[in-house]
């Protein structure tokens, strides 16, 4: 597969304990099969910290985007005010920085969205432009040439040729 081409993939579930390890195994098999074996297990373990973090029975949606150099993966869930979960929601985001190159979190239309990215290491990266066109040989310029006027004009002698 190709890895330089943009992908994305998402999907609904409720965030129940049983469920956190099936996405999990459903974002894994879309990185193998997107060709980023190595970013699946630092991935899966950001998603099942922000499923967990929901909360059980919470209606999340799990977001992942490939860039071609980076994996963004995104959790939203309906933003409920939930007494005595700072403290976890905090330690969640602790870890999530620790094991991310990046992570951030906003609420849009009611839900919370938390997300992180993951960048393509040295050996999994491939650039995004393919590589300058060579000419060809019939596109290349020919040397500017002097050519001899028509009209009988005299050219401007050089020193070598007066002498």
């Amino acid at each position: 597969m190709n890895r330089t081409v943009p992908r994305y993939y998402h999907v609904e579930v409720d965030a129940d304990p049983e469920r956190v390890g099936q996405v999990q195994r459903i974002v894994a098999a879309h990185l193998r099969y997107w060709g980023l074996e190595k970013l699946a297990t630092p991935a899966n373990r950001g998603l099942g910290l922000l499923m967990e973090a929901a909360g059980a029975g919470a209606r999340t949606t799990v977001e992942t985007w490939w860039t071609g150099q980076h994996l963004i993966t995104a959790v939203s869930h309906q933003d409920a005010a939930r007494p005595g979960r700072a403290d976890a929601d905090l330690a969640c985001l602790s870890r999530i920085a620790a094991l991310s190159d990046g992570w951030g979190s906003c609420t849009a239309h009611a839900r919370r969205i938390v997300w992180f990215s993951l960048r393509s290491r040295n050996g999994d990266r491939e650039p995004l432009a393919g590589k300058r066109p060579v000419p060809s040989t019939g596109a290349s310029l020919q040397v500017p040439r002097i050519e001899v006027p028509t009209t009988g004009v005299a050219l401007p002698q050089t020193a070598e040729a007066a002498s």
